[in-house]
C-alpha cells in the first residue's frame, strides 16, 4: 500500500504527469514483473567490513609493520607450554620486554537465556519478558603474559562495569574511554615498572574521537568571531554530562587549542590581551596569513 498512498499526494501526481493513483493489483502486478516477491526476508552472512581497501590498507601497510617493530621485544609462547621461551636472539642487551594489552568489552542482558532445555512433562509455560531487559558492560584489558590487567595481589583492577542508559551511568564515551586507561596505567607504573606497554583498542568510533578543543577547520569563520568556538557538552563532577529541559546535553563554546607554526612555534587561534579584539576568535583568513 506505501506506493498506492505515494502515489495519492497530488504533488506526487504533478510531479509526475499523472490524475490519479494505481490500485492495489496494479502496484502488486508491476512489482513482481519488475522482480519482486513478498516474503519474509531472508538472514544473510554478517559482513564485518574487513576486506574493505581502506581496512586491508591499514593492516597491511600501518598495523602489521608496527608489530613486526615490536616483535622481538615480546615474549614468544610455546603452544604446548606456558613457561616461556627462551630470549629472543634479535633483542639486544639491555632492551626491555613489550606487553600488548587488547581493549575488549561485552554486554550482558538481563533476559539473555537458553532457548532450548530440559522440560519436565508438567511445567507448565511462563510469560517471558519482553526485550533484552536491562543491560551491563564488561570492559577490560588482556594480555598473553599476564591475562587480566591487575594488581598481582588482585586488589586493583582496570576492568570496569558499566549500566547504560539515561537513569544508569549514561552512555559509553571517549571520556569513559580515557578514564579506563588512566586507570589501567596507574596499575601498571605501579606495579609493572620492568616493562614497556602497549595498549591496543579496536577502531570504534568511541575510541577515535578527538579532544572537545582539538584543531579543525569545520565550520571555521573566515573573518574574526566574537562567538565561534567547538561545542563541548558540560558534564557533571563524575563526567557525566549535565542533561538540559529537552532532555539534551547542555553544551557550551570552548577556545580550540592553539596550532603550531612552519618553525613550530605555538599559533594562537585567538587574540591576546591587548589586542582590539582580544579573546576574539582569528577567522580563517587570519590564521592562514600567520
Amino acid at each position: 500500500m506505501d506506493i498506492v498512498n505515494y502515489l495519492e499526494d497530488p504533488v506526487i501526481q504533478k510531479r509526475h504527469g499523472l490524475k490519479k493513483t494505481v490500485s492495489l493489483s496494479t502496484a502488486q502486478w508491476w512489482l513482481r514483473k519488475l522482480g519482486y516477491w513478498w516474503k519474509k526476508e531472508k538472514c544473510g552472512q554478517y559482513s564485518d567490513g574487513h576486506e574493505r581497501s581502506d581496512v586491508v590498507h591499514y593492516h597491511q601497510n600501518i598495523f602489521l609493520p608496527e608489530w613486526r617493530s615490536i616483535e622481538h621485544h615480546l615474549w614468544n609462547w610455546k603452544y604446548d607450554d606456558p613457561s616461556h621461551e627462551d630470549i629472543p636472539s634479535t633483542m639486544s642487551p639491555g632492551s626491555r620486554y613489550v606487553v600488548v594489552w587488547f581493549h575488549d568489552k561485552s554486554t550482558f542482558y538481563a533476559n539473555d537465556r537458553h532457548k532450548v532445555r530440559w522440560e519436565h512433562v508438567d511445567e507448565d509455560a511462563l510469560p517471558q519478558p519482553k526485550g533484552d531487559g536491562a543491560s551491563i558492560m564488561v570492559a577490560h584489558f588482556v594480555s598473553a603474559d599476564y591475562r587480566f590487567l591487575q594488581s598481582p595481589d588482585g586488589k586493583e583492577s582496570a576492568h570496569i562495569l558499566f549500566r547504560a542508559g539515561k537513569s544508569c551511568d549514561g552512555y559509553y564515551s571517549s571520556n569513559d574511554i580515557l578514564k579506563q586507561a588512566t586507570q589501567a596505567m596507574d596499575i601498571l607504573e605501579k606495579h609493572f615498572l620492568g616493562e614497556d606497554h602497549i595498549f591496543i583498542f579496536d577502531n570504534a568510533t568511541t575510541h577515535l574521537k578527538h579532544a572537545e578543543n582539538a584543531l579543525s577547520a569545520h565550520h571555521m569563520p573566515k573573518n574574526p568571531s566574537k562567538s565561534w568556538g567547538p561545542d563541548a557538552v558540560v558534564r557533571d563532577g563524575g563526567r557525566k554530562p549535565i542533561m538540559g529541559p529537552d532532555n539534551k546535553p547542555v553544551k557550551t563554546k570552548v577556545l580550540m587549542a592553539p596550532g603550531c607554526l612552519h618553525d613550530g612555534t605555538p599559533q594562537p587561534l585567538y587574540f591576546l590581551a591587548g589586542h582590539l579584539q582580544a579573546g576574539w576568535f582569528k577567522g580563517m583568513s587570519q590564521i592562514l596569513q600567520e
